[in-house]
């Protein structure tokens, strides 16, 4: 009895317990009142756009996610000319297979027959014994020519130049003036193919070279002493006509070849060359054989030299012989 009596005491709301349930289930249905009330709906007008389709032009070099579209190869236009070239006839390679080789005793044999009878001439005249003036631009170890020339024109002054000193300068002292350096266009120094210095005896190598008509040693690139070609024979030479050149420098006549043209640096500072003999080498310079070409044409249209006995020695070396015409000392002393 006691236990029911603590229960109901427990359960039994009390009156601020039923005042708090009443407001409670007033505000709930104040709510579900309040939830029916009908609400404004805002209506969105919607208006159709129509977009005007545009005309774009092809873009070849846009970026499409892939990689870039290029346009297509135009066509060519070839002059009028290549299309006469392409109808010509094919070459027939088949007649030149076989490279022709230069006899070079059968050359010098002719030479000789050539200039022989010439000098011959003037051998006992004693009014013809005017002084001569060689000058050598590259011995290159070998001065057989010089010394012939000597025996046959003793009146001649001989002056050499290379930069490589022995043989050199034991070999051509003993008949004329050797100088220690290359020669070509600007003062300093420049990389010439030249022959080095060799440790046989000057004898020997002589009687090698006259068997077997070889040359002795390697030829390679060094960087070499260089004096210009008009102070040379200009400032250090003093000379004003130059009766006999030769000229074999490897290469490095393409640094100064211009110079002798018509208004050339050789007219300015007045040195007239009678006669010279011309090796060209475009085989180590590849770059020179345009240099060369140029060369000839300009000396064909100044006229004053001719050319005679162009000789391909091997393949990208030429050999030729230059005589001036215009000069009356020279043509007076060589050809009349």
């Amino acid at each position: 009895m006691k236990t029911y009596i603590r229960l109901r005491e427990n359960f039994l709301p009390s009156s601020a317990n039923t005042l708090f349930f009443t407001v409670l289930l007033f505000f709930i249905l104040l709510f579900v009142l309040s939830s029916n009330d009908p609400k404004k709906v805002l209506v969105v007008e919607t208006e159709t756009v129509t977009l005007e389709k545009v005309e774009v032009g092809h873009v070849w070099d846009t970026l499409d996610g892939i990689g870039y579209h290029f346009e297509e190869n135009k066509k060519v236009v070839m002059d009028p000319r290549f299309e006469k070239l392409q109808k010509l006839p094919d070459c027939d390679l088949t007649v030149d297979k076989k490279l022709s080789r230069v006899d070079t005793l059968r050359l010098m044999d002719t030479f000789q027959k050539c200039i022989n009878p010439i000098v011959e001439r003037w051998r006992d005249n004693v009014d013809a014994k005017e002084d001569n003036i060689m000058v050598t631009l590259g011995v290159g170890h070998d001065t057989m020519a010089e010394e012939k020339l000597n025996r046959t024109l003793p009146n001649t002054y001989f002056y050499g130049a290379d930069p490589i000193i022995e043989p050199n300068r034991q070999l051509y002292s003993a008949f004329g003036k050797f100088f220690p350096f290359a020669i070509g266009r600007e003062p300093g120094f420049t990389k010439f193919r030249v022959l080095p210095n060799q440790n046989q005896k000057t004898s020997e190598s002589r009687k090698i070279y006259l068997e077997k008509m070889v040359f002795l040693g390697t030829y390679e690139f060094q960087d070499v002493t260089t004096i210009p070609l008009t102070y040379f024979l200009s400032d250090i030479l003093k000379l004003k006509r130059i009766d006999i050149a030769w000229i074999d420098i490897e290469g490095g006549e393409f640094e100064f070849l211009y110079q002798f043209y018509r208004g050339g640096l050789l007219d300015q500072k007045d040195i007239t060359i009678c006669q010279f003999n011309l090796e060209i080498h475009s085989k180590f310079h590849p770059l020179g054989a345009q240099v060369f070409h140029d060369f000839v044409f300009q000396i064909l249209d100044d006229k004053r030299y001719v050319f005679l006995k162009p000789t391909r020695t091997e393949p990208g070396v030429h050999r030729m012989f230059f005589i001036n015409l215009e000069n009356l000392e020279c043509v007076r002393k060589f050809l009349q």
